[in-house]
């Protein structure tokens, strides 16, 4: 109390006493008044000899203890300069090794003294220790270095025990943080000081947390270990919040001896891996051969579990920090330790291991030529895949939940660091790093899809785990966090169809309720960017265009994932996405890529849900996809695609268009609504004369866009050739009625467009356009109307095909398709059909071939004369045709 009157006396001091009493460790600030006497080492050594002669009176030791924790903390204008605090820390430190060594520390001195150092190290400025004689420095680090083991070992001891007053975890505490503060300071102190002291502390911690023989936990002093374990245990909270502030020093230390601490935690994990693994098979042994599971000894395996709890927990936070709200970056002593040993290693060995957690990491050759960083995290893989492996040999209860939820803790730690990660945020970067997790890496995606699997193996083995399924869930919100869009689309595509496979109908419910606390976050994000006032203004900042772009790829993986099980649920969260991306389309009507996205959005969910929607559902998607049609038109209307050496991408929205308008028209010839109930009755209500929109006028009005814009140029592009045919001839299958009625310049298009894709294009795009005709010709033979563009158009096509059939080669393929479209063109028109073969017939000059030909012909006809659009005669003439083709093939055909 003698140096808390000190301060300032009077009413001060009697305010700082009180504050004294509350904490026991108030710093001293006494005014210069006091100089003299406080720098007086005579004063010093006279509380050092008190506390020597009082220190077995537990009371009063404590007492003289905080007189000396407050002269270590002693700060400000006593001192006149900075060589008075070198000399004053100086004899404080010799003053404090001459105290302890030689002395066996009381168990009411642990924390005293853990105050002292702590306040030495933290209140006086890293110049006053580096300028300590390097001698008397090393001494005070070896002092700190022993008796931070021996506290660590005192307060294991006591955690066993479960004493109420645990007096050496709470020292050892305190000197784990004063660690904490010199190594984060260790620029300021010579190069490599702290490697074996951070060593030494490291092993003793591991070495306490091992069970024995490698290891000392829950052994007391006469070598009995604790039979109370599982009971205070479950009193406890988590261990990796319990103990996260020891955590995050041993972690730091880690970091500071990674050469040693990074292969000592693998190899350490990975031994118990092999031996949880080879465990667990005896173990099945044992119940398969027992008719008592009850009399099984589970020491073995308990012991291993918490060896791996605390290697994992150990591991975690050495290799990544929890940074709350800031980016996580690789921590700088690890990206350091894995660059400094790239040169010895071999990449593909190390991606191997990685790759390969169903084996073990040293039956692999040229195992020791691995990234140590990688290696520690392909022996967490390993215990993952270790367990899961058990669950599916029905030995869940076998395993510990806690060593699950452990993984999913560090998993989620570490990706958060680690995956994809972005090597413009690094002044220097590990190539096996960046080779094994950056974006864009197959290492990197193998493992997000590893990970998926785990979760969703997680979610439905581990369900009634509520602790283990949040933090598996937490694993999942990080990884859809990821913003880099490659990875969006498959993640979610995983998500949705793991959960949905191999459940019954309750777990299928309980995992989309888990989904939904993944996806709500997703959209709540989405719709909170795109909300805000200034977005307009915010919108082609890099960051925020790849938040957009890494949300329309997730949305493009749900819809990927659509089966019939799974429909209801993702059907009604993508629509309340697709009007938001609508707007998207104005605001980013001069960014291709993501205009490319927003359309390619429609395009899956058209793809894989329109065949499962009823009527009511179906007319939602119509009515969003005109809209989405209506906005891309009057944003492209003053756009020319008239560059012949452009590139195919260019034109990527153009393919995207047209292979929505065809998805659309998918509807009407795949479709499972009706058979399959999968809506029930949520499209009752909604008669079918009320509706607004049919699919009819959304692929029209598309038609509308897309012909004017395709070009002979663009038809040279294959994908785009290909799929603006199959559109057109979708069209003519399922709406002959519409042709008639498009406006001339569209129909001539259109018209021009089949003979184009007939005379000049690749035979798959001839084929297509033979199969188009037929139903137009059917068309025109149902209105029976004459010297309309389309008879006339028909008539024209008649001449096309026969020349086709009769002087040009083709496939067998080509003469079906041919065939068709010639049986349904004659009927139409069977008086230009007759001239056709006159006029070829007086052409021949030869008359065998006149005669072959002749005979030929009539025999073609003679099943179907007259012609007529009947089913069985259109048989009989493709039979004929046949042999038609088979007598006079070649005979006329055009060298």
């Amino acid at each position: 109390m003698l140096l808390l009157a000190l301060t300032d006396g009077g009413s001060l001091g009697r305010h700082y006493i009180a504050m004294f009493e509350a904490t026991q460790n108030v710093m001293l600030k006494p005014t210069e008044t006091w100089r003299e006497a406080l720098l007086d080492t005579r004063v010093m050594d006279l509380f050092f000899t008190v506390h020597r002669k009082i220190r077995e009176d537990s009371d009063m030791a404590q007492d003289s203890l905080q007189c000396l924790a407050q002269l270590a903390s002693m700060h400000g204008p006593v001192f006149p300069d900075e060589g008075a605090q070198v000399s004053y820390l100086a004899h404080l430190v010799e003053g404090l090794l001459s105290m302890i060594n030689g002395i066996e520390i009381e168990d009411s001195e642990a924390m005293g003294i853990s105050n002292i150092i702590s306040n030495l190290i933290t209140m006086f400025p890293r110049t006053c220790l580096t300028a300590l004689p390097s001698d008397l420095f090393t001494s005070f680090i070896n002092c700190l270095t022993l008796l931070t083991c021996s506290f660590g070992r005192s307060a294991a001891l006591e955690e066993v025990l479960d004493k109420d007053d645990m007096v050496y975890m709470e020292a050892y505490d305190k000197l784990l943080e004063s660690w904490l503060t010199l190594v984060q300071d260790e620029e300021h102190f010579p190069r490599g000081c702290f490697v074996q002291p951070a060593i030494q502390v490291f092993n003793s911690y591991i070495q306490c947390h091992l069970a024995a023989p490698d290891g000392t936990r829950n052994l007391s002093v006469n070598g009995i270990s604790s039979h109370e374990e599982e009971e205070i245990n479950e009193l406890q909270e988590d261990d990796r919040e319990l103990f996260c502030d020891q955590l995050s020093s041993i972690g730091m230390l880690g970091r500071v001896a990674a050469d040693h601490c990074i292969p000592l935690l693998t190899n350490l994990l990975e031994d118990r891996v092999t031996r949880l693994h080879g465990q667990l098979q005896r173990t099945q042994q044992h119940l398969m051969a027992t008719s008592d599971p009850e009399s099984m000894d589970r020491k073995v395996l308990d012991d291993l579990y918490e060896d791996i709890h605390w290697l994992i927990l150990v591991s975690g936070y050495v290799l990544a920090d929890d940074c709350q709200g800031e980016t996580p970056l690789i921590p700088s002593e690890v990206m350091e330790f894995s660059i400094k040993h790239s040169t010895e290693v071999d990449i593909n060995t190390t991606l191997q291991i990685l790759g390969s957690p169903g084996e073990k990491a040293s039956s692999i050759p040229g195992c020791n030529r691995t990234d140590s960083v990688i290696r520690l995290l392909s022996a967490v893989l390993r215990t993952s895949e270790v367990e899961s492996r058990a669950t599916r040999a029905s030995l869940t209860g076998l395993l510990s939940p806690q060593m699950g939820k452990d993984i999913m803790w560090f998993l989620r730690r570490w990706a958060k660091t680690y995956l994809l990660v972005d090597e413009k945020l690094y002044e220097q970067i590990s190539i096996p790093l960046i080779t094994a997790f950056g974006a864009d890496t197959e290492g990197a995606q193998w493992i997000v899809g590893y990970l998926l699997e785990k979760v969703i193996n997680n979610l439905s083995v581990w369900s009634s785990e509520p602790g283990l399924a949040n933090d598996t869930v937490e694993l999942l919100v990080t990884l859809v966090e990821k913003r880099e869009s490659p990875v969006q689309r498959t993640l979610m595509k995983a998500l949705v169809l793991g959960g949905f496979a191999h459940m019954d109908s309750d777990a299928k419910q309980q995992y989309w309720a888990e989904i939904k606390e993944v996806l709500h976050p997703l959209q709540q994000r989405f719709l909170n960017l795109i909300n805000q006032e200034n977005f307009a203004q915010i919108s082609q900042q890099e960051a925020v265009k790849q938040e957009i772009i890494a949300t329309l790829e997730a949305l493009c993986g749900i819809a990927e994932a659509t089966q019939i099980d799974n429909v209801v649920q993702l059907f009604s969260f993508l629509m309340d996405f697709l009007s938001s991306c609508i707007g998207l389309m104005e605001v980013y009507s001069n960014t291709p890529e993501t205009i490319n996205l927003i359309i390619e959005v429609f395009v899956e969910v058209a793809h894989k849900q329109i065949c499962y929607l009823g009527e009511a559902k179906c007319m939602k998607l119509y009515e969003a996809c005109l809209t989405l049609l209506q906005v891309y038109a009057k944003n492209n209307q003053n756009r020319k695609r008239c560059d012949a050496g452009a590139e195919e991408e260019q034109y990527q929205d153009l393919l995207l268009i047209m292979e929505l308008l065809t998805n659309l028209l998918s509807k009407e010839f795949i479709d499972f609504s009706d058979t399959d109930e999968v809506f029930r009755n949520q499209d009752q209500g909604t008669p079918a004369s009320s509706r607004p929109v049919s699919a009819a006028d959304v692929v029209l009005y598309g038609v509308n866009i897309v012909l004017p814009l395709m070009s002979q140029d663009l038809l040279k592009f294959p994908s785009l050739c290909n799929q603006y045919y199959k559109l057109i001839t979708f069209i003519c299958e399922i709406f002959p009625e519409k042709i008639p009625q498009l406006p001339e310049e569209l129909f001539k298009s259109l018209m021009f467009s089949l003979e184009l894709g007939m005379t000049s294009m690749s035979s798959e795009v001839s084929q297509l356009c033979l199969e188009a005709l037929s139903p137009l010709a059917e068309q025109c033979a149902k209105n029976q109307e004459k010297d309309t563009p389309l008879f006339i158009a028909t008539r024209h096509f008649l001449k096309l095909v026969f020349d086709m059939l009769v002087l040009q080669k083709h496939n067998t393929e080509m003469t079906v398709a041919a065939g068709e479209a010639l049986y349904t063109l004659v009927c139409l028109h069977q008086a230009e059909y007759s001239e056709l073969v006159e006029a070829l017939l007086s052409s021949q000059r030869d008359a065998v071939i006149y005669q072959r030909l002749a005979d030929a012909f009539n025999k073609l006809t003679a099943s179907s004369s007259p012609p007529t659009m009947d089913r069985k005669q259109k048989v009989a003439f493709l039979k004929s045709l046949e042999e038609f083709v088979s007598n006079v093939g070649g005979l006329l055909c055009v060298k």
